[in-house]
């Protein structure tokens, strides 16, 4: 949660709070007069208008885990190498949960609409709307920016709000401590946002954060793999980079198309030259996931089997990827720490 005028500017989720009242603001457009007479201006209000009438832009980010013994048997029937292998009970899986918690966001919204509130929820129809009619041209399709098609950035949201953490592979999963042990939550992420009246809180009350500047900093060097910096990197679920142990990696050794490989720092933190040589997959000094390569042959495979599923590089992580305790049970306390605002 943050102020209207703070969170707009967010660099992690670029101007998103902005792009998603501009959203709301056109959908809820008035083209009617007082007298209920159809008008040819349709003026929606602008985000100036947000940020006189409204003191906060509340944002509420879930995820609903896949079933571990799917995921077991997913990968007990794909090979350990080669491209070929799927599971038709991952892929309905996929869908059915995808589902459930897309529908879930939609309903929760509507019961957060009041006269004093404005509400988008971030489900899968709206995110692909926003990226169509609130995203420039220069951000969208194969421009550099941070939204891809409809993938609008519910990553991102949900990791600003201390819901989980990036990985090397840019799959976003959860770490928890359970009863002595670090269970590992990967699932489909969604989100709503919220603009109301309400009094901002700072001190943590209600399980409510406050995404401040050192935690948004914080969260910006924890994503950036290229930082090897072990006061950071002790922090990270994603054990890719090597803390007291050797690193893990298995999510790019087991991606069949080498997409991963191709969109990753070595373990030193530093890109290899043949990366370095593809300047165009650059943005703003972050490259640019290969999603040429990741997605022709699992897209392809689609077409003749609509229940195909890749997600290898998910399934690795979540059942075989290896653990980093400390992180598991100090993320939270420096999250904590860095939302909290004592005044």
């Amino acid at each position: 949660m943050g102020r209207v005028k703070k969170s707009g500017r967010c660099r992690l989720v670029s101007c998103w709070v902005r792009d998603i009242w501009e959203f709301y603001s056109f959908r809820k457009r008035e083209s009617v007069d007082e007298y209920g007479r159809q008008t040819i201006f349709q003026i929606s209000p602008s985000f100036d208008f947000a940020l006189k009438h409204y003191s906060r832009a509340l944002i509420i980010s879930v995820m609903l885990p896949f079933s571990h013994e799917v995921i077991e048997d997913y990968m007990q029937r794909i090979p350990k190498e080669g491209k070929q292998g799927s599971s038709h009970l991952f892929g309905r899986m996929f869908k059915e949960v995808d589902l459930m918690i897309d529908k879930a966001t939609v309903r929760t919204a509507i019961h957060l609409v009041s006269d004093d509130t404005a509400v988008v929820p971030l489900d899968y129809e709206n995110c692909k709307n926003i990226f169509t009619e609130a995203i420039p041209l220069m951000h969208q399709g194969a421009s550099h920016g941070l939204c891809k098609e409809g993938n609008y950035p519910q990553k991102s949201v949900a990791v600003l709000m201390g819901l989980g953490q990036f990985g090397v592979s840019r799959i976003v999963f959860r770490d928890e401590i359970a009863d002595g042990k670090v269970e590992r939550l990967v699932g489909p992420l969604y989100s709503i946002v919220m603009f109301d009246k309400d009094d901002i809180v700072k001190d943590g009350r209600e399980g409510i954060i406050y995404p401040s500047k050192d935690w948004r900093s914080f969260l910006f060097r924890l994503s950036d793999f290229t930082d090897t910096d072990p006061e950071i990197n002790k922090y990270r679920f994603c054990t890719y980079i090597p803390h007291e142990d050797e690193g893990c990696g298995k999510c790019i050794r087991c991606c069949p198309s080498g997409a991963q490989l191709n969109s990753a720092p070595a373990q030193n933190g530093k890109f290899t030259q043949h990366l370095v040589q593809q300047s165009h997959r650059f943005w703003e000094r972050k490259l640019q996931f290969d999603f040429g390569r990741c997605f022709e042959e699992s897209e392809q495979m689609k077409s003749l089997f609509p229940e195909w599923s890749c997600s290898r590089c998910v399934s690795c992580c979540a059942i075989e990827g290896n653990r980093r305790k400390y992180a598991a049970d100090h993320f939270y306390k420096k999250m904590f720490e860095l939302t909290r605002i004592r005044e």
